[in-house]
């Protein structure tokens, strides 16, 4: 039945997205290794933070031109940016040259998931909205999943270089069924050098400023878990460092899937208090430095990706009103990427690669987290969410 609640091009759109997501994440588990071979060991926290600040700074141009030219060329060419830097990294065999292409590289999502969530916020009633965005996750997810999941074993078979070859290629499979999809915006404008032109309110939409603010502190976690997640894996034995990832993203698939509509019925400030809660528990199991609660924290973060991420962009669809919806998901994703940053260098800096930091690491994420819930229960607009 779900599937007829909905078009073929939003299906379209939900595979397109596996594939992009899997395309760049496949990589990001042997990143801190691959950087370290060349020399860079103390610059693993650039890895993540150079791409998420690329992104960061695209975002207000993406929004702008995904109101002004259309949806599809915005994801358009986030994919082909994934596809050139793929092919170029085994050209570039230093650390500079890396972080460049790294920087690159983030542009890539800095334009996708804005042409993505505005085409959603076009073709899905508001009733919807929060299933919608719940479904769209499960393909991002299933997506960084795999990615995260494969990795390893890929580069045992083909080698590193190789594996940035199939990332690029990959992403060429998810331009292909972009182009099969139909525009959205109506009456899109011919790309001028005044579609470039970015003022202050393209950087910043205040009606979306709750979402925004809850999105920074929130995903300073997943920022931390991308970058060194990998480390803290090898640091207490466990061989396959992307299986934290997976089995988060396993949870935050299944919790989509049965608590798709929840913020559609009970609202979405409801589901960010939980949410976000449940991350404040995963960063106090994964203190401990155990085993155990290693798997039992990823299982938890996985549960509140899952609950607060569909709720937190139906939210700002929701304050966006239709108008300009492009902006107000722009000023959402630069927070995201500010809080992807933050958490990556940040707790970079706090581990120093000394694996008991760990506990300090995450000490301070709870800290982030705990000002999350006030502001979500104190500081949050009295307004209808």
């Amino acid at each position: 039945m779900m599937l007829k609640r909905y078009t073929l091009q939003f299906w379209l759109l939900c595979l397109s997205t596996l594939l992009f997501f899997f395309s760049f994440t496949i990589i990001i588990p042997e990143l801190p290794d691959y950087i370290t071979s060349l020399g860079g060991g103390d610059y693993k926290g650039f890895t993540i933070g150079f791409f998420t600040i690329s992104a960061g700074l695209s975002r207000p141009i993406s929004g702008k031109l995904a109101d002004l030219i259309g949806r599809r060329p915005v994801m358009i060419f986030g994919g082909l940016v994934c596809v050139i830097v793929s092919f170029l990294y085994p050209l570039f065999s230093s650390v500079f040259g890396f972080l460049f292409l790294r920087f690159i590289h983030g542009m890539s999502t800095g334009f996708m998931p804005t042409g993505t969530v505005t085409y959603i916020a076009d073709i899905v009633p508001s009733d919807r909205r929060g299933e919608a965005m719940g479904l769209v996750g499960v393909m991002n997810n299933v997506g960084l999943m795999s990615g995260n999941a494969l990795s390893t074993s890929i580069v045992s078979y083909i080698g590193v270089n190789n594996l940035f070859l199939l990332s690029g290629f990959i992403s060429i499979f998810s331009i292909s069924i972009i182009l099969w999809m139909k525009e959205t915006l109506p009456n899109p404008q011919r790309l001028s050098f005044n579609s470039f032109r970015i003022k202050l309110s393209d950087f910043w939409d205040n009606r979306a400023k709750d979402p925004a603010i809850v999105m920074l502190m929130s995903v300073m976690v997943f920022g931390t878990i991308i970058t060194l997640i990998p480390d803290y894996s090898v640091g207490l034995g466990v061989n396959n460092k992307g299986l934290f990832v997976s089995i988060m993203t396993i949870s935050t698939v299944l919790v989509r899937l049965f608590t798709a509509k929840f913020s559609d019925k009970y609202g979405r400030l409801l589901s960010c208090k939980i949410g976000t809660s449940l991350y404040l528990v995963g960063c106090i199991l994964l203190m401990i430095r155990q085993v155990d609660f290693f798997y039992v924290g990823a299982v938890i973060c996985g549960l509140a990706s899952g609950i607060n991420s569909p709720s937190i962009f139906a939210w700002v669809v929701d304050v966006a009103k239709g108008k300009n919806v492009g902006r107000s998901i722009a000023t959402l994703f630069i927070s995201l990427e500010a809080g992807i940053t933050i958490g990556a260098f940040s707790s970079a800096y706090i581990y120093d690669n000394v694996f008991s930091n760990f506990t300090h690491v995450f000490l301070f994420l709870s800290g982030v987290i705990l000002l999350a819930m006030a502001y979500l229960f104190f500081g949050v607009s009295k307004t209808k969410t």
